[in-house]
């Protein structure tokens, strides 16, 4: 189990942070309007290779397709409702507590089918894929610094850490699609002013992420971890 398990990881990173940034960035470059649902299926499709190769011994649980369809509902309708407040969304932070509670892959699943599905309320476009790898990669690399480990229930720590890959990741990478889509000069002083031109609304919400984190992570994670041990879903993870 272990040994399956480092493979999935493996896997996922080679998919993920090597193969999605490529078919992203080339959609930009081959295709004209709509690429971008090129990219964003392309990129749910990377997302979830991993799990038909290492269940494909057997058959995905039904407690593990609701888990995932109701947390994805979650994040939706928490960024739906917080729509006409800027930056100011919960969706970040329950992404991080289902990677912490349920594994990096679930998290990045989870982090990019809410951020394509909740842009069929708040409008599909070239920026999709951008944040859908961006809230992907944020749920992704916090269950890999989190997920079992021992420290996941620090509240602090778990606080920190989401607040800054929320800021960091998500921030960068969505940035990185108004420079691309923006710039006629691809200059490091071009860059840097939209980077820095976005910094304040990544600021918020990096910081309204790491609150949010500090209230609803134990609670969740803690009723998440017996749903997991009980009904052993996303064993593999």
């Amino acid at each position: 189990m272990q040994t399956k398990s480092r493979k999935l990881t493996i896997l996922s990173v080679i998919l993920l942070l090597v193969l999605a940034p490529v078919i992203m960035l080339l959609s930009l470059k081959l295709f004209e309007s709509g690429s971008y649902y090129i990219a964003a299926v392309a990129i749910i499709i990377l997302s979830i290779v991993p799990f038909y190769v290492f269940f494909e011994q057997r058959k995905i649980k039904t407690s593990e397709i609701v888990t995932l369809s109701v947390m994805i509902a979650l994040c939706v309708a928490s960024r739906a409702v917080m729509a006409y407040i800027p930056q100011v969304k919960p969706t970040c932070a329950l992404v991080v507590v289902t990677a912490i509670a349920f594994g990096p892959n679930v998290g990045f699943l989870t982090g990019s089918l809410s951020m394509f599905v909740s842009n069929f309320i708040f409008g599909q476009g070239m920026f999709t894929p951008f944040q859908m790898l961006g809230m992907g990669l944020t749920g992704f690399i916090c269950g890999l610094f989190f997920h079992k480990k021992p420290y996941s229930n620090n509240r602090f720590t778990v606080s920190i850490v989401g607040g800054i890959a929320c800021f960091l990741i998500y921030g960068i990478i969505v940035d990185s699609c108004s420079f691309l889509m923006m710039s006629t000069d691809f200059t490091f002083k071009s860059a840097m002013k939209i980077y820095l031109s976005g910094m304040s609304f990544n600021l918020i919400h990096g910081i309204t992420t790491g609150i949010l984190l500090f209230f609803i992570n134990k609670p969740m994670t803690d009723k998440f971890n017996r749903l997991r041990i009980k009904y052993g879903i996303f064993a593999l993870e």
